[in-house]
């Protein structure tokens, strides 16, 4: 087999895939897209009432009787452009760059996460030199902002082994991941009129790392939101009333944001004062956050009065600030079993001051539940005392290790043959589809693979090309050994 005509056909099929806009929530286009093209090709296919696209591929003559395989990846994308870029992730197409070693886009998120894994599925059904028994392909909806698999119908799952494409390093394979919970904090925004007495100020953080709230949360990153609310807590707390009159952050919920942006009135009387706590927060930030970001920028200035048209009270502007600065942010407990595993975590990801409410949406993530709850609680505790209300959404369950796993070794094996090295097995901090198809047939045997990607739900997201070519080989392979 040559694999070099196959990453040709990969790649040809991922731009095709980047030319269809397909942010969470809105995969119309691309299911059509995938439906049409499966249609095309030959193959059955079904769409259920989730939007999910299930392919059948029939066995490889004389593997028939092998045990059915399923391959699966999800159609949408976390959309995020960088600083200053005209981007709309419902009407424009991902600029795909290819410089003969990676691919990455023009100033948004690639989708590689996981267009890729898309891609690597369509080669697979379309390529009839393979040997393989009977064959599924998942494509699902709504995997980066709520997992909607969850709700998935069983029979869509009845098989012997899974291989999810959703994994972002070559060479390592998962086998368990954590699971997660989405919380939204919502209250009234009531606002008043600016008082002449007052002075606006501006407070600017961005050229921020962000990334993926999951594999990256122990990073050590900035969060441009809890950075800029601790910077204007410095003001309540040496006694000066602060008025939000803007504030806004982040992009999407489960990656870490990047930039944020506030205004805020103070008196007049007081605003030298204030304006030098807010440069003075320069300093610490580069003591905490200077050599994982090294690319920040922080801006404190003065606007003019007649901008600023209305504020919020000092009292809920305190509990605003007061929210971000105490909800848990960052990484909570470390597994006790695996080494650099972590075990909990949360993410303040988007906040919303809005005409008529203030929102601000958040991730957790953990691998034990009680963890999960610990998490939960506080959050909930935290936001009731600050006079919001606590609404706790989709929850994605956990994918515990099978111990008795025959897919594990078998990709090991093959992975070894290919590159010579040996692959790393390790459970991830990041949520994975695996565990609702686990709560549907605990019987499947799962891994995760896929070719290697760097800063995932950001601006500077990669693919490695090589990766790609050596990813389909293993999976081709593995189909092979399965018969």
């Amino acid at each position: 087999m040559n694999y070099r005509s196959a990453l040709d056909i990969i790649l040809q099929e991922f731009y095709k895939i980047c030319e269809i806009p397909h942010p969470s929530h809105h995969e119309e286009q691309i299911g059509a897209y995938l439906f049409q093209w499966a249609k095309d090709h030959g193959l059955a296919v079904t769409k259920d009432r989730l939007g999910d696209i299930i392919i059948e591929k029939p066995a490889a003559p004389g593997c028939e009787a092998s045990p059915r395989v399923i391959l699966q990846a999800h159609m949408d994308m976390v959309c995020v452009a960088a600083e200053g870029v005209s981007f709309d992730p419902l009407r424009d197409p991902i600029k795909v760059i290819n410089d003969g070693k990676i691919l990455r886009a023009d100033g948004t998120s690639l989708g590689a996460d996981d267009g890729i894994g898309v891609a690597l599925c369509l080669y697979i059904l379309q390529d009839n030199t393979l040997r393989h028994g009977p064959l599924r392909v998942i494509f699902t909806v709504n995997e980066e902002d709520g997992m909607a698999s969850i709700d998935m119908p069983a029979e869509h799952l009845d098989g012997d082994y899974l291989v999810n494409l959703d994994w972002e390093w070559l060479g390592s394979l998962c086998n368990s991941a954590a699971g997660c919970d989405f919380i939204r904090f919502r209250r009234e925004a009531k606002w008043e009129a600016v008082s002449p007495d007052d002075t606006a100020i501006e407070v600017t953080l961005k050229g921020l790392q962000g990334g993926h709230s999951g594999v990256g949360i122990n990073l050590g990153r900035a969060n441009a939101l809890v950075c800029v609310a601790s910077a204007l807590s410095r003001l309540a707390e040496s006694g000066i009333p602060v008025k939000v009159t803007a504030f806004s952050g982040g992009q999407a919920k489960n990656a870490i944001p990047a930039a944020a942006q506030a205004t805020v009135l103070v008196p007049t009387a007081l605003s030298q004062q204030a304006l030098q706590l807010l440069k003075d927060y320069e300093q610490d930030f580069v003591s905490a956050f200077g050599e994982k970001e090294p690319s920040y920028l922080y801006d404190v200035a003065v606007q003019e009065a007649h901008s600023v048209q209305q504020c919020l009270g000092v009292e809920i502007s305190k509990s605003l600030l007061g929210l971000l600065v105490t909800l848990p942010n960052g990484v909570n407990t470390m597994s006790p079993f695996v080494p650099s595993l972590v075990e909990s975590s949360q993410n303040l990801g988007l906040l919303t001051v809005g005409p008529a409410e203030i929102a601000l949406e958040a991730m957790e993530r953990s691998c034990v539940n009680y963890r999960a709850e610990e998490i939960l609680r506080a959050s909930r505790l935290i936001g009731e005392l600050f006079g919001f209300t606590y609404e706790q959404g989709d929850h994605a369950p956990a994918w515990g290790v099978n111990p008795h796993s025959k897919l594990v070794p078998l990709t090991c094996d093959v992975y070894r043959e290919i590159t010579g090295k040996d692959m790393v097995v390790e459970p991830v901090h990041g949520g994975l589809e695996c565990g609702a198809f686990f709560e549907k047939n605990p019987c499947l045997d799962m891994i995760a693979i896929g070719p290697s990607l760097t800063d995932v739900h950001s601006p500077d997201e990669t693919c490695d090309i090589e990766s790609v070519a050596v990813t389909a080989e293993l999976i081709t392979k593995i189909l092979g050994r399965l018969v």
